[in-house]
């Protein structure tokens, strides 16, 4: 606890001296003001260190700019008044109206103070210590006091409604329509689930009658696949780009981040299986299936690219296993001639390749397009152009221009 005196020290000083060089009764009456003041210092130190602080966060899991509040209750045990000004955080947050509040608690009391905050970027956000000062009226004396204590929130990167049907359905998943004409087993009930969207002769109606709520017939699948997507957000270890474009390359990363987002969360909400891998300062892997895209929505908050990489995407996807019923989606900011053949060995074990590469970000889907006076380089537009002969194998490569949607992007994939 640091207490500051300095003032009520130098004001008692010059009041006893001049009282007793001159017997003036004003300064006599300011001598007895002084004692007031120490008298109120000792019973508002002794106060002020049984004060009671609590925070509390509302959510430890928001989006981006989300708002959520930080909730303190503060308690006094002790029969005086305090005048107090409250410091939410010491660590950097962007608050909304009030960054300190100014309270005064009665003797025996409680008060409860909200504000009101966000986040601008995702991530892995530790909330530190917190002081509370109590003050003077008469400003001759104040008291802080840290409390420490640390409160983690876990910010998402953004998402955009998207629809993505591009990968290559082995599987009736519920509420997707399948471009094959595969069968599931109606002589094999696995169960029942909530309705979503299913034709009326998926529900059954007594079951649905006796709960109070449709449900439909669940049947084993004559096959199952899975969406296997990489985002590779390291720059190669042979690149030779320019600082500049290395300095970009941490705004691209959000980029290509809020894409992934945006498509692991439209899969999961139709029950498609995900697998997630992630290449940056280290490898990141995120495997599970259900309509939860909770658990990834937390790896991708936390993820960063470097530009000096231990591992590149080659060497990941050359350990990887893959089955002939998999569609395989990979998001990078860079891609050279020295990735196809790689990218040939996957094409040849999976059903379905995709590969988008953003070199310049994307456009937000609330503004309407403009002209772009930027060009991909060169040697990216080249590789484009030699990849257009492998999309008759299912071997899709597309270059995301900085005046593209997400949609859009999604869209120009057949």
């Amino acid at each position: 606890m640091k207490v500051r005196k300095k003032v009520l020290v130098l004001l008692t000083l010059a009041s006893i001296s001049g009282w007793v060089l001159t017997q003036n009764n004003m300064l006599f009456l300011l001598v007895l003001f002084t004692v007031t003041r120490w008298i109120d210092l000792f019973f508002t130190l002794k106060t002020f260190s049984k004060l009671n602080v609590k925070r509390h966060i509302t959510k430890t899991r928001l989006f981006i700019d989300e708002k959520v509040e930080m909730v303190y209750r503060i308690s006094c045990e002790k029969g005086i008044r305090l005048h107090l000004k409250l410091e939410p955080s010491l660590s950097s947050v962007r608050f909304f109206g009030k960054d300190t509040e100014k309270i005064v608690i009665e003797p025996y009391s409680s008060r409860e103070v909200k504000f009101v905050f966000s986040f601008g970027t995702r991530g892995r956000k530790v909330l530190k210590d917190f002081s509370v000062t109590a003050e003077d009226p008469f400003m001759t004396f104040s008291m802080e006091r840290v409390f420490e204590v640390e409160d983690e929130v876990i910010v998402f990167p953004k998402y955009a409604p998207v629809e993505f049907h591009k990968e290559v359905l082995k599987d009736l998943l519920p509420g997707r329509r399948s471009p094959q004409r595969l069968l599931e087993d109606n002589t094999m009930l696995k169960g029942l689930r909530d309705y979503n969207g299913e034709p009326m002769n998926r529900i059954h109606w007594k079951v649905s009658a006796k709960y109070g709520k449709l449900l439909v017939k669940e049947h084993d699948h004559t096959a199952l696949g899975k969406v296997k997507i990489f985002l590779d957000l390291n720059l190669p270890k042979d690149a030779d780009l320019g600082e500049v474009w290395k300095e970009l390359r941490r705004h691209y990363e959000e980029e290509a981040v809020e894409l992934i987002a945006s498509v692991v969360k439209e899969l999961k909400e139709h029950h498609t299986p995900v697998e997630l891998t992630v290449i940056g300062e280290r490898i990141w892997k995120r495997d599970n299936s259900g309509k939860d895209w909770v658990e990834d929505f937390e790896l991708l908050a936390t993820v960063r690219g470097t530009d000096l990489p231990s591992v590149d995407i080659k060497t990941v996807l050359a350990s990887q296993l893959f089955d002939p019923r998999d569609s395989v989606l990979i998001v990078c900011i860079h891609l050279t001639e020295k990735e196809l053949p790689v990218l040939l060995r996957v094409r040849s074990q999976v059903s379905k390749l995709i590969v988008f590469v953003i070199p310049y970000g994307l456009r937000d889907p609330g503004t309407k397009p403009f002209r772009s006076f930027l060009l991909m380089r060169r040697d990216l537009m080249d590789l484009l152009e030699k990849t257009r002969l492998l999309e008759e194998n299912h071997v899709i490569v597309r270059g995301v221009k900085e005046n593209m949607t997400l949609q859009e992007v999604i869209d120009s994939v057949p």
